[in-house]
């Protein structure tokens, strides 16, 4: 009895410090360990192999170390590196399905073989046990593809408040279909009335045979053309329709999206499959609507800011952002959520700067410039990602006129804009661009005619500096002012770089030549020396790759609507489908990256580039080295799909 008493101690031990045993009460781990059994493997003994039948045990890696080889015409392949604290087969036996690979110990392993109805059970009743297999364990598997949800029924205990919030409240969830009110632009304007009293709701979309969203009729609008303006009754709605209709895309931030209503000053935004309004119409969402989805939400900024004058109250707000970014990412929430948050505030931050900047030069007697502009954000900023002030990338566009000197005198006056704004973004804590992409640099001041010029010119390798520009700019985002400016640009980017096999190649290449800071035996890869000496560069050996292949494959496809990394990964899965299992992975893989490093600068205070490997959590350094698996994943889809063993003549 005592030695028996003995190896359940060692084993409660073990299981004590990782997830999800952690979570449990004592006495429940105590449970598993006396119905454990123990396996003892030595080197090159294997766990089971590919196509066998998972049984009905659990394997926790006690000691040692155990690889993963998938099956690959004829030979296998190295997929995945197992450690201590590490749990195997999970995902076999949830699915009731053949192990996907095989598994063989890489060196002596104790294993612990624990009752999967046992675990089942303690699952389906601790919430948090349960989020933290859903949301890490099932993804992390790396056997082929993505496990998108735990599936363990979840009717045996409540969900915690932290779990709904994550899995569904942040994010639109479209309601029933038949809820919708929609009728088209013929429609008499008194039925589409008789309609939302009907169904008392506060407006009717107006939309095509194919229910996508050309228009949308409000109460007010009724009040506004028919009952006040006396307006004719049996004319067709799209006499008083408002459009076009702003559209945001299912799943999306629903703080986001209550953010963008507030920007556009609307009371409704209509929510379509893709975000635009070139596909169904799912639902019409009210900020009301959204709160409801929404729990905590930082709206309340957008007040603060418009409010704001001073730069000791615009720094305060931003730091109060930075703490509510701090907050959302220790809950779990998503990074490319969080920078499309981000986004909107800093984005209603650089138009209260400018509308100060106006009233300030006015003031001083400088006349304004009836000339039309447009403020865009680029790199990072551009691509929604930049939650820290570690950084600004922008860049100002304005109307060319017929006159060069005129031009030169024009930009003079927008230079001094952007350099009052540049000058309160960094009062308000934000760090000057260290390579110049700012608006209050010439190089990146420049007329529309101008900006169109140099990118006709960049669709080629031959100079490194200008493409660069082209491919900053290809990331650009309409920020304030003419919005067809903007767009003007951004097309003409696509049209340059995106025909262009030369530069494609030369991208691909890039992509595949930055190895993940892993070595064979599934350790990280450090610097050697300077001042990051002992930590691994998580921007330029896992974000960066696959930022950029996104952009590739969106080049390469054409895909043009979206400019985020997370955006371009779901149309490409959308438009390719037999690429859709890995975009759905890289896209999931990129989103942690930006969670751990945005989390570390908010931890340390800069901008989380660098990573000290002995700071992460078992389950940190888990994420890491699957994303890293999916990494070198995509570089092989590129260099299959770009031919890398071949020149372009």
């Amino acid at each position: 009895m005592p030695a028996t008493n003995l190896i359940v101690d060692r084993i409660v031990s073990a299981l004590k410090q990782f997830p999800p045993f952690s979570i449990f009460e004592e006495a429940t781990v105590y449970e598993l360990a006396r119905a454990a059994k123990v396996q003892v493997l030595t080197k090159d003994d294997m766990v089971w192999t590919q196509g066998d039948p998972p049984g009905e045990e659990v394997l926790f890696l006690a000691r040692g170390r155990v690889e993963y080889y998938r099956q690959v015409n004829d030979r296998n392949e190295l997929i995945d590196v197992r450690d201590v604290g590490d749990i195997l087969g999970l995902s076999a036996l949830h699915e009731g399905e053949p192990y996907r690979v095989t598994a063989l110990a890489a060196e002596d392993s104790i294993l612990y073989a624990l009752p999967w109805p046992m675990i089942r059970e303690l699952l389906s009743t601790n919430d948090q046990a349960r989020y933290y297999v859903r949301r890490h364990l099932f993804w992390g598997t790396r056997v082929g593809r993505s496990i998108p949800d735990a599936g363990l029924d979840s009717t045996g205990g409540t969900s915690s408040m932290l779990e709904a919030h994550l899995k569904g409240a942040h994010t639109i969830t479209p309601r029933p279909a038949r809820r919708l009110l929609c009728c088209t632009p013929e429609t008499p304007i008194r039925q589409a009335a008789e309609m939302m009293t009907k169904k008392m709701v506060p407006s009717i979309l107006v939309a095509d045979d194919r229910r996508r969203p050309v228009g949308i009729v409000t109460v007010g609008d009724l009040v506004k053309e028919v009952i006040v303006g006396g307006g004719d009754s049996t004319l067709p709605v799209s006499r008083i329709m408002s459009g076009p209709v702003v559209t945001v895309a299912r799943n999306s931030s629903t703080t986001a999206a209550t953010l963008v209503m507030l920007r556009e000053r609307i009371s409704q935004v209509c929510v379509t499959e893709d975000g635009t309004a070139d596909t169904e119409a799912l639902d019409v969402c009210t900020q009301k609507d959204l709160l409801v989805q929404s729990g905590r939400h930082p709206a309340g900024f957008i007040q603060e800011i418009r409010l704001a004058q001073t730069p000791a109250r615009f720094r305060e707000i931003c730091a109060d952002i930075e703490e509510m970014a701090r907050t959302y990412l220790e809950a779990g929430i998503s990074g490319l959520l969080l920078g499309e948050i981000c986004a909107e505030l800093y984005n209603e931050l650089v138009r209260q700067l400018i509308d100060i900047s106006l009233a300030e030069m006015t003031d001083e007697g400088t006349v304004l410039l009836d000339v039309p502009w447009a403020w865009i954000a680029v790199g990072s900023d551009g691509r929604r990602e930049q939650v820290l002030r570690t950084d600004m990338d922008n860049a100002l566009i304005f109307e060319a006129s017929s006159d060069p000197e005129q031009d030169e005198v024009n930009r003079g006056f927008f230079l001094q804009v952007a350099s009052r704004v540049i000058r309160m973004l960094v009062d308000a804590g934000f760090a000057r661009c260290q390579g110049g992409v700012m608006a209050s640099n010439p190089n990146w001041c420049k007329t529309d005619a101008e900006w169109i010029a140099e990118l006709r010119d960049a669709g080629t390798v031959s100079d490194g500096n200008r493409l660069l520009r082209a491919l900053i700019l290809y990331d650009l985002r309409h920020v304030s002012g003419d919005p067809s400016l903007s767009e003007a640009v951004r097309q003409t980017v696509f049209q340059a770089v995106g025909g262009s096999a030369a530069i494609q190649r030369y991208m691909a290449e890039l992509i595949v030549a930055t190895p993940p800071p892993l070595n064979f035996r599934g350790k990280f890869v450090v610097e050697k020396k300077g001042g990051n000496e002992g930590e691994f560069d998580i921007k330029k050996r896992g974000l960066t790759p696959l930022r950029d292949a996104a952009r590739l494959f969106a080049l390469h496809f054409g895909l043009r609507k979206h400019y985020s990394t997370g955006g371009r990964w779901l149309e490409l899965a959308s438009a390719q489908p037999e690429l859709m299992e890995l975009a759905t992975l890289a896209r999931e893989g990129y989103d942690m990256l930006l969670r751990i490093r945005t989390l570390t600068g908010l931890q340390r205070g800069d901008d989380g580039r660098f990573i000290d490997p002995s700071a992460l959590t078992q389950l940190q350094r888990g994420q890491m080295v699957n994303v890293f698996d999916v990494q070198r994943m995509v570089q092989t889809a590129i260099r299959h799909k770009f031919h890398l063993e071949t020149k372009i003549q």
